[in-house]
């Protein structure tokens, strides 16, 4: 996206990919409607529309939400960032794939970039470097960054997504499931593609120790999938953002920024958000000649602007779901998602990339409070942060 914004603004852009295959990423592919009417993916790209999701209890209670239009939709990722992609090399950004950074050195003057393709050793030099080369890079370090979205305790700052293909043929519509058979500390996911294909997929903060064998299982035993198409594949998820996300002639953004929804791992739309705020941030580096970390912040103050009131709360949310037993989430999914409760406070604040709303109108709803105060002391500092952070 990023590329793709400074291209159309005729200045010179080259990305370095170690991918042959533009977007190729692990991924479930869910676009809310807000993302998909700013850059509509292909007919051919979409799986499906989404109206409608199935909450699953821990203790197997089924929950059902529906909307009169779509409010989501299930894409081929890959072919829909590749699209991007397109369009940004049609604007004139040169696209250099197979070719591993391997060195960057920022000087008083440019950027050094080395990168190995085949046995190659190639250098390009740049006003400005733009980071997105998602959770767990390395390149952070080249640059200075002396942490990441992921630094520090393992499990605290990043989930680990697990998914694998499935066959699916009765599935209509996306399940969530809830609980410690389902996912600890999390959630896990069936979503239906086309053809009686699913993706079914899980996210826990610890190691997988299993529960993505055991959640399959479960499954087949339901009836949900008839067999598995492939085996299972992992990948980091941030949940922390990365600050400060700029440094010397560097902007980092989407996943290597840990710019993600900490509710659901989700990082396509914020990605592409951050990408378009990067490039206006080089843009003016680039205008005014300041290419010094201090002349840089404004970058962040300016996706925090657009998302980070989301981050905040979608964080203290979590770490307070965190801390819920299934009889706690139980409890709260009778109040949060009983038809009253639906009709009551959820509405038309449901969006699928803005969930603060619906989260700061469900701790001020009465029932949800009672339950609220039933939960222990545990749970009791992220509830008081969640209501400041309303404020």
């Amino acid at each position: 996206m990023a590329a793709l914004e400074l291209s159309r603004r005729g200045f010179g852009v080259a990305v370095l990919d170690w991918r042959a295959n533009i977007g190729d990423k692990l991924c479930t592919g869910i676009i809310g409607k807000e993302c998909a009417d700013l850059w509509p993916p292909a007919p051919e790209h979409i799986h499906g529309g989404a109206s409608s999701a199935t909450v699953v209890s821990p203790y197997g209670k089924r929950y059902r939400i529906e909307r009169p239009s779509a409010q989501a939709y299930i894409v081929d990722r890959v072919a829909y960032v590749n699209s991007v992609a397109e369009r940004a090399q049609l604007a004139g950004a040169e696209y250099i794939l197979n070719s591993r950074v391997t060195d960057i050195r920022v000087t008083g003057s440019n950027v050094i970039v080395t990168a190995r393709a085949e046995e190659a050793l190639n250098r390009y030099v740049c006003r400005i470097i733009i980071m997105a080369s998602g959770f767990g890079s390395p390149l952070l370090r080249m640059v200075g960054f002396k942490s990441d979205p992921g630094g520090g305790d393992p499990g605290s700052n990043y989930l680990v997504g697990c998914q694998v293909n499935a066959i699916a043929p009765n599935l209509t519509e996306t399940e969530v499931y809830l609980g410690s058979a389902a996912a600890v500390k999390s959630f896990a996911w069936l979503v239906p593609l086309s053809d009686s294909q699913a993706l079914a997929g899980m996210a826990p903060r610890h190691r997988l120790n299993g529960q993505m064998t055991d959640f399959l299982s479960r499954l087949r035993s339901e009836d949900r999938i008839s067999e598995v198409a492939d085996r299972p594949r992992t990948w980091g998820i941030p949940i922390r953002p990365l600050s400060p996300s700029y440094a010397d002639r560097t902007l980092v953004a989407g996943d290597a920024a840990g710019l993600v929804k900490p509710t659901t791992g989700g990082g396509i739309y914020y990605a592409f958000l951050s990408g378009r705020i990067a490039a206006d941030a080089a843009q003016t580096a680039i205008d005014s000649g300041r290419y010094a970390a201090k002349d840089l912040r404004g970058y962040e103050s300016a996706w925090k602007r657009v998302f980070g009131r989301e981050l905040r709360i979608g964080s203290y949310a979590r770490m307070l779901f965190e801390t819920l037993s299934d009889d706690q989430i139980e409890r709260l999914l009778d109040e949060f998602l009983s038809e009253e409760a639906i009709a009551d406070y959820i509405g038309e604040d449901i969006a699928f990339d803005w969930h603060s709303n619906v989260i700061l109108k469900a701790l001020r709803h009465i029932n949800i409070r009672r339950a609220l105060t039933t939960l222990g002391p545990s749970a009791a500092p992220f509830v008081a942060r969640l209501m400041q952070a309303g404020r």
